[in-house]
This record gives structure tokens, C-alpha cells and sequence, in this order.
């Protein structure tokens, strides 16, 4: 089975996604995926021709702060970026989950904004307060400004809870969002 997770910015979906590693689900992250396509010769090359050299940094990769103020500010360079690197993260996707064999966890942090829910066998919302996502993402540290305009830029968390098949709360400790986890992964096998 291929799970899609995800859930607002700092909700703790990569908490969530050790919690199904740790039952033996394969984890897929797609911003990692999305990390590999960026430093990929012919996404640095497209990036540089578009913005020049100052979205590089001093070893000529892609400056992710650089690149993200500058897609968190304008709706056209966003879609720009995206344009070239989501068609190449859904190739490695499915690549990374083509074993039938395996039990898969596939941690999207945009699954419904790019309507790919058709794509997974359920999906996986993991949600909390307001509050405890901004105090986690100020401790990453990102401003208030930055904090806000990142939530903007996502479907709401109400409605990424709607559209969910499971919520997972975390709020609390990680034993409570493991426990939760290891709750519907027992009831999704059967046990």
C-alpha cells in the first residue's frame, strides 16, 4: 500500500513519518526528492539562466533561502520553480514506490495543493494548534513574516483535514503521535 502523508507546514510530518518507519513502512519524502531535483545540473542551469548567479551559492549550488524568499514573494517565480521540479519529484516518486512488495509512506507536504491524493491508497493529515506550529517554526527560525507567508502559500490546514481519510493530532508528546500512528496502522492490517 502507498500512504500519502501530509499535513500544514511544522505539524510534524516528519515526526509522523518515523513513527510508520518504525513499523516498517518505506519512507518516500518528496522534499527530499524535490532537494535532489533542485541541485540536478538542468534545474541549476534553468534556475541561473532565470535569475542569475545570485540564487547560487558560494560552490555554485542552489541557495535554498535565497531561492525560497524569492518564490514565497511572487506567485510567477513559485510557479516557475515548480514547473521544473515537481514533474521530475513524481518521476522519482514513483520510481522510489514501484516495489509491490513493500508497505510505503509517502511524506508530501503540497499533496493536496497539486491534487495528487488520486494517486495513494489513503491519505494522512497530520495537524496541531496554531500556536504550537508557529513556536516550532520560530525554532527553526523563521520570522513571524516568513511563518505567515509560508501558511499563505498552503491549503488550509481545516481544509487539508476535510479532504483527510486519518488525522493525527500533534500537539503533545511524540509517544502520543506514535501511539496514534501504531493505532491506525494496526487497524489498516487487519491485527
Amino acid at each position: 500500500m502507498v500512504i500519502g502523508l501530509t499535513g500544514g507546514i511544522g505539524c510534524g510530518k516528519s515526526a509522523a513519518a518515523a513513527c510508520f518507519a518504525e513499523l516498517g513502512f518505506v519512507v518516500v519524502d518528496a522534499d527530499q526528492l524535490a532537494r535532489q531535483v533542485l541541485e540536478s545540473q538542468v534545474c541549476v542551469s534553468r534556475l541561473k539562466e532565470r535569475w542569475g548567479a545570485a540564487c547560487l551559492d558560494a560552490e555554485g549550488r542552489p541557495n535554498r533561502k535565497w531561492i525560497a524568499a524569492k518564490v514565497f514573494a511572487d506567485e510567477g517565480e513559485r510557479a516557475f520553480l515548480e514547473s521544473i521540479t515537481h514533474p521530475a519529484v513524481a518521476r522519482l516518486r514513483r520510481e522510489a514506490t514501484a516495489d509491490a512488495s513493500a508497505d510505503y509512506i509517502v511524506e508530501i507536504p503540497l499533496l493536496f495543493e497539486k491534487d495528487l491524493a488520486a494517486g495513494f491508497d489513503s491519505i494522512v493529515v497530520v495537524a496541531c494548534s496554531d500556536e504550537v506550529r508557529r513556536a516550532r517554526l520560530r525554532g527553526r527560525g523563521l520570522s513571524e513574516e516568513d511563518i505567515s507567508a509560508r501558511i499563505a502559500s498552503q491549503l488550509s490546514l481545516v481544509e487539508k483535514v476535510k479532504r483527510a481519510d486519518v488525522v493525527l493530532w500533534n500537539d503533545g508528546e511524540p509517544a502520543f503521535l506514535r501511539e496514534q500512528v501504531r493505532i491506525w496502522v494496526d487497524r489498516l492490517r487487519g491485527a
